[in-house]
């Protein structure tokens, strides 16, 4: 082929097996499946587990205190609206005070990072759930608007509870 008229010296590469040659991965430069794979090797299931376990015990803990302190303070004499006041308040603690010290924890210690971060998801969901669910309850009986379970009273006067 070298010497045919109007052609190049280089012969044709054809191959449904191999890849044209200098287009592999270069030794010096490792692929994203390398580089996942060099990242899991330090993975380990069991401390995933067990860091999971201890944000979970953590956020227990912290919403048992939390539900004590508003039951405390709400006692058998709390109105609706203060109920819902305190829900709210109730809920910030928990995003705060609860979900944020795993997480910082987990960050700094640079370990368990997605466990503590899945963990405190679903707190924030079950929360955010919680609340929507509780002033979807409440809201309709401040109003009056609620369907009264007693057909004594009136929506406006069901005795739900005070309303202050």
């Amino acid at each position: 082929m070298a010497g045919r008229r109007g052609g190049s010296n280089r012969a044709t590469y054809i191959s449904w097996v191999v890849d044209k040659p200098g287009t592999a991965a270069q030794p010096g430069r490792p692929t994203a499946w390398d580089r996942l794979r060099v990242r899991l090797d330090d993975f380990s299931f069991l401390d995933a587990f067990f860091a999971g376990l201890c944000v979970a015990v953590f956020d227990f803990v912290g919403v048992l205190v939390i539900s004590g302190w508003q039951t405390s303070t709400c006692g058998d004499l709390c109105g609706l609206r203060t109920q819902l006041h305190l829900m709210h308040v109730a809920a910030v603690l928990t995003l705060t005070a609860i979900a944020l010290p795993p997480l910082i924890l987990a960050f700094a210690l640079r370990r368990g990072r997605v466990a503590a971060v899945t963990v405190q998801i679903v707190l924030c969901l079950i929360v955010l759930v919680n609340v929507v669910g509780t002033e979807h309850r409440l809201i309709p009986r401040i109003n009056g608007t609620a369907p009264c379970w007693n057909p004594d009273y009136s929506n406006a006067e069901c005795p739900w509870g005070p309303k202050d």
